[in-house]
């Protein structure tokens, strides 16, 4: 979850009845993998790029499920901190997949997130990545991004 206050906000002159609020810096206060979206409107012949900071997996799985010709997701990125990439920092990486694990047939729900390079992450308890169970994939990059031929 992103934390945002009031002091950050950035008040412009907005549209009567608009519901956006803008932020000069919102705070994540877990340090967990995120998503890092870019995603396209379209209005009319043209095309927008705006990115998105998605916390869950869960929420990324709605974005993709509520893709339409008019909103799509074009690239998604996997931030993850230092102790879950094994790295001296944070890393944003290509994501290819997000798959619900288990480590078991009854065993403790988790996602795996399989990254560009062929590595993989995962916050489950059973640290052997190996020994999960794939139950569900959420997300594929293959299936769930689109390309747009549109300049934005």
């Amino acid at each position: 979850m992103f934390t945002t206050y009031r002091s950050a906000e950035i008040h412009l002159d907005t549209a009567e009845g608009t519901t956006t609020q803008l932020w000069s810096y919102v705070e994540q206060e877990i340090s967990w993998p995120w998503f890092y979206l870019q995603i396209v409107r379209r209005h009319g012949r043209q095309a927008y790029r705006s990115m998105l900071m998605v916390n869950h997996a869960h929420d990324l799985k709605k974005i993709i499920d509520d893709q339409s010709n008019l909103a799509w997701a074009e690239e998604v990125q996997l931030v993850t901190p230092a102790h879950v990439n094994g790295h001296s920092r944070w890393l944003m990486e290509p994501l290819k997949e997000v798959c619900v694990v288990r480590d078991g047939p009854s065993g403790d729900p988790g996602y795996l997130y399989k990254v560009a390079n062929g590595v993989s992450y995962s916050m489950h308890h059973r640290r052997n990545l190996d020994a999960l169970i794939v139950t569900d994939v959420i997300f594929s990059a293959e299936m769930h991004l689109r390309r747009s031929d549109i300049n934005a």
